[in-house]
């Protein structure tokens, strides 16, 4: 097993459920527009694009690679807006565990772009941390165990893009000399997402009015929130290179643990970030979970 893949597997998600919390904060209390909270994610890009095209250069292999390349990026991007539809209405944890969804649409992908197949060993262990992230999709209301369709719905549309979006980059990458250029092609692509916006005189007039007179507390959440998101993005593609496409984003089944672990957190230290309710019968599912992803883990390494 490669340990190297393993740690950034594992790592990338610690750096998204922290930018779960703070983008709740941000979408519910600050910045209260989903497509402004998505624009401001897209250009955050162009810094981490110009970092890393002065790391490993601006290549243009051939059209294909830079095309489907920049589409991967583009894909990535888009569906944060209906990211932000859900985590609006919807705890923090809650949305992480609906986005467990997305190894399913990328083993699919995966096969049908990639031809990868999975070990025995490998499927097994897809399967148990799959159904430890889908363990707690459902929750207890009014005593009954149901889904929150609309927030089901959103992310849904969102996983299907990203998981393409992820086997995009894995596809393509090896067309780059090396990483960091293949990257900086992917991230530039979620910038130019952004111009979009900027078109018409009313976007702009829309969207920048969302970031008028904001406190500098807020200000210093959305660069702590960008740098946290771009770096748990950077770190999962890293992975994706190293191996299967399919198991790499399964790993982000640990997620909705980690969100849980640092709402609980930043909760004292940040009043815009709510204190997750945990119910007895929420612990015994998420505790359920936390076994299976565990059993999970065990079978990779």
């Amino acid at each position: 097993m490669n340990l190297e893949w393993l740690a950034l597997a594992l790592l990338a998600p610690l750096f998204w459920a922290f930018s779960n919390n703070i983008d709740a904060a941000l979408r519910r209390h600050f910045v209260k527009s989903d497509w402004a909270m998505t624009w401001i994610m897209a250009v955050a890009r162009l810094p981490a694009a110009l970092i890393l095209i002065a790391m490993g250069g601006f290549e243009y292999p051939n059209i294909e690679a830079v095309f489907f390349m920049f589409l991967g990026g583009f894909l990535w991007i888009a569906p944060f807006w209906m990211y932000f539809k859900a985590i609006h209405r919807e705890e923090v944890s809650r949305v992480a565990l609906l986005i467990q969804l997305s190894p399913i649409f990328t083993l699919f992908i995966a096969f049908l772009l990639l031809k990868e197949t999975l070990d025995p060993l490998q499927s097994i262990a897809f399967a148990l941390l799959l159904s430890g992230g889908l363990l707690a999709v459902v929750k207890k209301f009014e005593g009954k165990w149901r889904f929150n369709r609309v927030a089901l719905f959103w992310i849904m549309a969102a996983d299907i893009l990203w998981s393409l979006a992820d086997v995009l980059f894995k596809k393509y990458a090896p067309d780059f000399s090396n990483f960091y250029a293949a990257y900086a092609i992917f991230t530039l692509s979620g910038f130019a997402f952004s111009l979009i916006f900027l078109v018409t005189q009313k976007g702009r007039t829309k969207i920048l009015a969302h970031f008028k007179g904001l406190p500098g507390r807020a200000w210093v959440m959305l660069v702590i929130d960008q740098i946290s998101s771009v770096l748990g993005s950077l770190i999962f593609a890293y992975a994706l290179t190293l191996g299967h496409a399919s198991l790499t984003a399964v790993f982000i089944g640990i997620q909705p643990l980690l969100a849980i672990g640092w709402s609980l957190l930043l909760a004292s230290r940040i009043n815009e970030i709510e204190k997750e309710k945990i119910a007895h019968s929420d612990l015994m599912i998420k505790g359920a979970a936390m076994v299976l992803i565990a059993i999970g883990l065990a079978f990779l390494v």
